[in-house]
C-alpha cells in the first residue's frame, strides 16, 4: 500500500509540473490554458512543446504535399472533410493543367491559439506565419499566380483534432482558413 500512495504522489506531482509547464506556455492566454490543461487531464502524455513540433511537420508536409498533388500523403495526414476539399483543388488544378512550383522556405511562428476537448475529441488551433515562394504555371510553363521570384509571408489557423480514447496517437487536420 505505501509504493501505491508512493506512486501516487508522484502522479499527482507530475500532473502538477505538467500543467505549471502548461500555463507557462500559454502565458496570458487563461483560454488556451484551460483547454490544454482539459487535453491533459484525458491525456497524461500531452505536451504543448512537443505538439506544436509535430504540427509545424505536418504544416510543411501538407503544404508540400498539396503543391505536388500528393493525394497518398495527405489521405494519413487529413480528416476526410478537408482531404476532399484538398483533393477537389487537386483534381481542379490536374484538369486545368497547372503545376505549382514552390518552395518552402520555413515558419517564422507557430503558437497555439485555441484548445478544448468536445465528446472526447481534443481540438487545438495553431497560428501559422511562414514563408513561401510559390507560382502556378499553366500547361505551357507560363505564371498564371503566384511569383516564382517573391518570397510570400503567409498566416494560416489550422485545427487539429485526436479522439483522446483512441490508441492512434495521430492528430488529423480537421480545418483550414487563411489569414485575409
Amino acid at each position: 500500500r505505501a509504493d501505491g500512495a508512493a506512486g501516487q504522489a508522484v502522479a499527482q506531482v507530475s500532473t502538477a509540473e505538467a500543467e505549471e509547464r502548461i500555463k507557462t506556455y500559454a502565458g496570458a492566454d487563461q483560454a488556451v490554458a484551460k483547454g490544454l490543461i482539459e487535453i491533459l487531464k484525458l491525456d497524461n502524455t500531452f505536451d504543448p512543446e512537443h505538439f506544436v513540433r509535430g504540427a509545424k511537420q505536418a504544416y510543411e508536409m501538407i503544404v508540400t504535399g498539396f503543391a505536388e498533388g500528393n493525394r497518398k500523403m495527405l489521405k494519413d495526414l487529413l480528416s476526410r472533410e478537408v482531404f476532399e476539399g484538398f483533393g477537389g483543388a487537386i483534381g481542379e488544378r490536374e484538369q486545368r493543367g497547372e503545376q505549382i512550383d514552390q518552395s518552402f522556405v520555413g515558419i517564422l511562428k507557430a503558437d497555439i491559439v485555441e484548445a478544448e476537448v468536445k465528446s472526447g475529441v481534443a481540438h487545438v488551433t495553431v497560428r501559422f506565419v511562414s514563408q513561401l515562394i510559390s507560382a502556378t504555371r499553366d500547361r505551357a510553363g507560363v505564371v498564371v499566380a503566384g511569383d516564382p521570384q517573391k518570397i510570400t509571408d503567409v498566416t494560416d489557423y489550422w485545427s487539429f483534432a485526436r479522439e483522446l480514447a483512441s490508441k492512434n496517437p495521430n492528430w488529423n487536420l480537421v480545418a483550414t482558413q487563411s489569414a485575409a
